[in-house]
């Protein structure tokens, strides 16, 4: 099982990690405070502290029971991965996830749930 490490009292809040996450992704670069469909992971800064906020990975990830039909599934090594052309579009699954992550993209014609999917093509090779 994998998971992600944040240790808040080594983040200088440089935004490297946000790059590298938009840049993996292809996802348009932006400075956002606020998750959404083109920002899978945000900076937090509270009183000189900083906090990075992205899909949790849940062990038990409610957006994915939530989810009719299986387009959210908790993969065996950890990420929680979405899966577009099973999607219905009901967005059961923002209602569910207790961190607020999963985002719709409202200004599509074909909308899409949008998270951190925590590269699971990264994942599966080490």
């Amino acid at each position: 099982m994998y998971g992600l490490l944040f240790d808040a009292n080594q983040c200088i809040g440089c935004g490297a990690c946000l790059d590298a996450c938009k840049e993996e992704n292809s996802l348009p670069a932006s400075a956002q405070e606020v998750l959404s469909a083109t920002d899978y992971s945000v900076l937090e800064e509270h009183s000189d502290v900083y906090l990075r906020r992205m899909c949790m990975h849940c062990i038990e990830p409610s957006c994915a029971s939530a989810c009719p039909v299986g387009a959210l599934q908790k993969t065996p090594a950890g990420p929680v991965t979405y899966d577009f052309d099973r999607c219905i579009g009901c967005r059961y699954c923002m209602v569910a996830c207790p961190f607020s992550v999963p985002r719709y993209e409202w200004s599509s014609m074909t909308p899409r749930v949008q998270k951190c999917q925590m590269c699971p093509h990264r994942v599966s090779k080490g």
